[in-house]
């Protein structure tokens, strides 16, 4: 993969953008709760998860080898706090198929069989417990989505980024169509707004029957890999 295709598939930031958070047109949130509390919760639980997950993600990444080979990881840019970017890293679940031209094939053309269980079962997400443990992300916080998004967010999804990105920031509900974007990115600047230990524990609570609940669980699974470009679109499920 060249650099214009790492930058097409990881989503680099190709528009013209002004960080609202550079100019000061937001602020990021600073409250005593996101500062020591919600950052204290985060060392605790994310340590734990690091210990326990370990011998998880040393046979995900034996089996990683056997499914598509080296390299194991791949990390790719997504915005964080403030909207300053960082790179996240994930296990590799992709081949790197092209077409008769030589360009890549569809993303979901080329995860495996394998790839399609880590992803469903949230596996894939294991290793974001080593970025919490850094502080670069929280256990609840809007997802990071693609660098590429951040010109096309009005001022208000801009907001979104106030806090550092999570695992998940879950909807009350999920629609059996699928969700839109105004409602993903709506769900996310209402959690800002509304942020506190309340607003986490239920977070949590959500984010827990997304996992353990099976038609939710491809909710929890999906890759939001469908063009962002206004906030009426659907998300599709895989």
């Amino acid at each position: 993969m060249n650099k214009r295709e790492k930058e097409t598939y990881f989503g680099a930031l190709n528009e013209e953008y002004t960080n609202p958070y550079e100019t000061g047109e937001l602020k990021i949130v600073d409250t005593f709760y996101v500062k020591y509390v919600k950052r204290g919760l985060d060392i605790i639980i994310s340590l734990i998860a690091v210990i326990i997950t370990l011998p998880i993600n040393l046979i995900l990444g034996i089996f990683t080898i056997l499914d598509v080979g080296f390299p194991v990881f791949f990390t790719h840019e997504r915005p964080g706090l403030g909207e300053k970017p960082f790179k996240m890293i994930k296990f590799r679940n992709m081949t790197n198929e092209r077409d008769s031209e030589g360009n890549l094939l569809p993303a979901n053309e080329r995860v495996t069989k394998f790839g399609k269980f880590v992803r469903t079962t949230s596996l894939d997400e294991l290793l974001q417990f080593w970025l919490i443990l850094q502080g670069k992300m929280s256990i609840i916080g809007p997802r990071p989505l693609l660098m590429s998004y951040l010109p096309r967010y009005n001022i208000r999804q801009h907001m979104r980024h106030a806090v550092k990105p999570g695992l998940e920031c879950p909807l009350k509900n999920y629609s059996s169509e699928g969700t839109t974007w105004e409602e993903r990115l709506e769900n996310d600047v209402w959690y800002v707004e509304n942020i506190s230990f309340k607003t986490d524990l239920i977070m949590i609570i959500r984010l827990i029957k997304l996992v353990f609940n099976s038609k939710r669980s491809k909710v929890r699974g999906e890759k939001i890999d469908s063009e962002f470009t206004n906030t009426k679109m659907t998300v599709k499920k895989d």
